[in-house]
């Protein structure tokens, strides 16, 4: 018997290009066959979408069968008849219920070989593209429930406001005299509700964000950096913005949603507690297998007690912006995440009064 890496053969037959594709495949192949329905060749990418040995899969009659989710045996006892009768069947998919709890979803190709009872087969695990589908499908249930929230939850404390500014332009276009203070206290009051609002709905979509695969795509991360940059600038010019890099484009495979998402956070962060006329600067680093971005500010800095808290959820260490800014706890600690997510690093120095310095290390693929 050859070695699993090879994958693992049982039978007379030589199969000497299936067990060619085997070897090159990141998918799993199989041949099977239907009189002894048990398996004469796996290659060891069958055998790990499996969790189980190659040698496993061909002396045990029936193993594989075992981890197939129950609400899929029907469906899949009737796409083997339709096999059986037409000589192929494609895009067959079921989930596997696996040892450890997980579940996967799969994809199969198989088709009837020369000999009539030899079954070839090409078997995918999709199931980090099944969570990107949930999530996008998700996701656009969570954009109708955002509009629903608005129109529900924040048209009430709006129309008041609208209906307290209205009053108050009445009164004053009439030279009338009034409590400023108690109609200003309503506006806030009021405005306050609609932030907490948006608020909640943010932090439960980043919370989601967080735990979502990685969909790798190739993007230039300088110009990704500049766009997000360009957007925080226009909202913030108090501050002294620098994008300070040799490179001038840096394409990387990686995430692109999950990592706007972690320099925006970052940013945000530099900018909650850096000064008016503060500086903040980004700068990019490229090595050979892995680049560095740091950004620092020159802001109140991070007191040392606090340093342990600080990618904590909801950490003792959240503070007030020095703008007033109310934090949720929460910035930092999903930044931590997507970078662990897509591969990568952060930590950060700081001192009080010194401003801080944060750094994500990501690999190139």
């Amino acid at each position: 018997m050859e070695p699993l890496n090879s994958g693992t053969l049982n039978s007379n037959h030589d199969y000497s290009d299936l067990k060619r594709i085997g070897r090159l495949s990141k998918d799993g192949v199989f041949i099977y066959n239907a009189n002894t329905h048990s398996f004469l060749y796996v290659n060891s990418s069958f055998a790990d979408i499996f969790m189980e040995p190659g040698d496993a899969i061909l002396s045990v009659s029936g193993l594989v069968l075992k981890f197939i989710k129950t609400e899929d045996k029907h469906y899949l006892a009737a796409r083997y008849n339709e096999l059986l009768q037409n000589g192929c069947i494609n895009n067959t998919e079921f989930r596997l219920e696996l040892p450890d709890g997980k579940i996967k979803h799969v994809c199969c190709d198989a088709y009837i070989m020369d000999n009539g009872d030899t079954i070839a087969g090409f078997v995918k695990d999709y199931t980090k593209t099944k969570e990107h589908e949930d999530f996008m499908i998700n996701y656009g249930a969570r954009k109708d429930t955002l509009l629903d929230m608005i129109s529900y939850n924040l048209s009430g404390p709006l129309n008041m406001s609208r209906n307290i500014i209205e009053w108050t332009k009445k009164v004053v276009d009439d030279n009338r005299t009034f409590n400023v203070t108690s109609q200003l206290e309503l506006l806030m009051e009021n405005t306050q509700n609609s932030i907490d609002v948006v608020n909640e709905f943010l932090r439960e979509e980043h919370q989601v964000s967080a735990r979502t695969h990685v969909r790798k795509t190739r993007f230039d991360i300088i110009e990704r950096i500049q766009a997000t940059l360009d957007k925080l600038v226009e909202i913030n010019k108090d501050k002294n913005f620098r994008l300070i890099s040799d490179l001038t484009n840096l394409n990387i495979n990686s995430d692109s949603v999950k990592f706007f998402q972690v320099i925006h956070n970052l940013l945000s962060n530099a900018i909650k507690f850096t000064r008016a006329d503060g500086h903040i600067d980004i700068k990019v680093e490229e090595g050979e297998a892995d680049f560095t971005i740091s950004i620092s500010d020159d802001g109140i800095g991070i007191p040392e007690k606090m340093h342990r808290y600080i990618f904590l959820q909801r950490t003792l260490a959240s503070r007030e912006g020095l703008n007033g800014e109310k934090s949720n706890g929460l910035g930092l600690y999903i930044a931590k995440q997507l970078v662990e997510i897509i591969g990568g690093t952060l930590w950060f120095e700081s001192r009080e009064n010194e401003g801080s310095r944060f750094f994500v290390k990501l690999p190139k693929d």
